[in-house]
């Protein structure tokens, strides 16, 4: 059985490579691939995790308004997903650097 799931993942591997060959030489060669998740990742980290924090810290503080016993978690989990998200275009910058 495993002989035929070796097949099937070999198949699958076979069919993106030539279906998207920018997949495969992603990173040797300077791609429209490569630039398209740089802005992707660009976009992500500058706006939507910011964005998607503050609505959580919102989201929060209105359950708190109407006395939601879980909400001081929700407010800490929040608190935690805010900071992760400020911070994610620097951690990403540290975490290149470390690779390069």
């Amino acid at each position: 059985m495993k002989k035929n799931q070796a097949y099937i993942l070999l198949g699958i591997f076979a069919v993106i490579c030539v279906v998207c060959p920018e997949v495969v030489f992603a990173g040797v060669v300077k791609s429209g691939f490569e630039n398209k998740m740089a802005n992707l990742q660009n976009k992500f980290s500058t706006f939507i995790l910011p964005v998607m924090s503050v609505l959580g810290l919102v989201i929060a503080a209105i359950l708190a308004a109407t006395g939601n016993e879980n909400a001081k978690s929700k407010i800490w989990f929040c608190l935690i997903g805010s900071g992760v998200g400020f911070l994610a275009p620097y951690i990403i910058g540290w975490m290149q650097g470390i690779l390069n």
